[in-house]
């Protein structure tokens, strides 16, 4: 079975740390809406079933910005091109203050189940900080309207390590993040990614990044707080309730397949990836002349797989042991030596044929894929 993800790349404002593709010109979603239909259809025409979907996630972008009657082309495009497991899991990610109670309800009725809010802080200086354009009221109002309509999976996004953020400003979004009774919490430490306003603000001086410590102080905090609270960090900054992970998430970590669609999205299939133009104009060029709006792709070797696999599955719920061997014919733990063993092992455990992180593993699971991979590296001619 196979993931779903569908790029929806609409905003009312655009945040300036955000580098995911994005534009604030909501005129063109009607072409959108056909346009992704159309990439669809072209994609599939050469399979002779519908590929089997255990998994949809709509990201953007904002795609609660999407009218019933785009959605509602979007949506039977899927229908019409792919088969639905029974218990399929549909995401929609949705902006505080940007929901329309009748769009959602709509959205619930063909299907969508799982509704993910950015949130990201309830203090309204750092939302000002980061151009939120939702109040902390719109927060609380979003969620009691999903909640009325019925939905009862339901995710927010918090970030922390912002500049001037203190760990009680910290703490007390965590608590009121609490106060919603949310099913799953992803807590993010705010990364400058390149070509963003952001990063060229830091590097004009204009902002201070917070120091490590400090970013990995806040990082305990969230662990200690939603930890106490029943909530399980099963991904390095994903935390949920029990039986509510992301499965969307879950098959990117676990170096599953699945098929994107829209501007900038990017499909895994086999041992391919391949991605498409970061340009509403060129997608719709291409799309006109009944084209894949594909730019590029790469063919992953095993030397790359293997790298990729370490990493995902290690940041996760665990390196699988069992079918790492039986994939790459590797058996990872004649390969630790103790020198190894001993750098990493408060930070990890063996459990049932896994190698899994505990709370201080996850924050360098980034060295420890590094390590891991560069002694397989070593011993074995990859």
């Amino acid at each position: 079975m196979y993931g779903l993800y569908i790029h929806i790349p609409y905003c009312v404002h655009k945040c300036f740390y955000c580098d995911f593709y994005s534009i604030e010109n909501l005129n063109s979603r009607n072409n959108f809406a056909r346009a992704l239909k159309r990439e669809v259809e072209l994609f599939t025409e050469n399979y002779n079933y519908k590929p089997k979907i255990s998994t949809i996630f709509f990201g953007g972008g904002t795609p609660s910005l999407l009218k019933p009657h785009q959605f509602e082309i979007i949506a039977q495009a899927i229908f019409d091109n792919f088969e639905l497991i029974n218990d399929f899991e549909w995401t929609m990610e949705c902006n505080p203050g940007t929901l329309d109670s009748k769009y959602l309800d709509f959205y619930k009725s063909f299907g969508v189940n799982r509704l993910s809010f950015g949130v990201q802080s309830f203090n309204e200086e750092e939302l000002k900080f980061l151009e939120r354009i939702h109040s902390i009221n719109d927060i609380y109002s979003s969620i009691e309207i999903a909640r009325k309509l019925g939905f009862d999976n339901i995710n927010i996004d918090l970030m922390f390590a912002l500049p001037n953020q203190t760990e009680e400003s910290w703490k007390n979004t965590l608590k009121k993040a609490l106060e919603l009774e949310t099913e799953h919490i992803s807590a993010y430490s705010l990364i400058y990614e390149d070509n963003t306003p952001l990063k060229e603000e830091y590097l004009k001086g204009k902002i201070k990044k917070t120091d490590d410590d400090t970013d990995y102080n806040m990082y305990k905090i969230c662990n200690e707080i939603l930890g106490s609270n029943n909530f399980i960090q099963y991904e390095v900054s994903n935390y949920s309730k029990e039986n509510f992970q992301c499965r969307h998430n879950l098959n990117y970590w676990k170096q599953g397949e699945y098929f994107a669609f829209g501007p900038s999205a990017h499909s895994f299939l086999g041992n391919k990836r391949s991605w498409n133009f970061r340009s509403n104009d060129i997608y719709f060029k291409y799309i006109n002349q009944s084209k894949l709006p594909i730019e590029n792709y790469e063919i992953l070797t095993k030397k790359e797989l293997i790298l990729e696999r370490i990493y995902l599955e290690l940041r996760a719920e665990g390196l699988n042991l069992l079918k790492f061997k039986n994939d790459f014919g590797i058996d990872i733990l004649e390969l630790i030596d103790e020198s190894l063993y001993n750098k990493y092992s408060n930070k990890f455990n063996l459990e049932n044929n896994y190698i899994k992180l505990n709370n201080d593993g996850y924050f360098i699971s980034d060295n420890i894929t590094i390590d891991f991979y560069n002694k397989i590296e070593n011993l074995i001619k990859i």
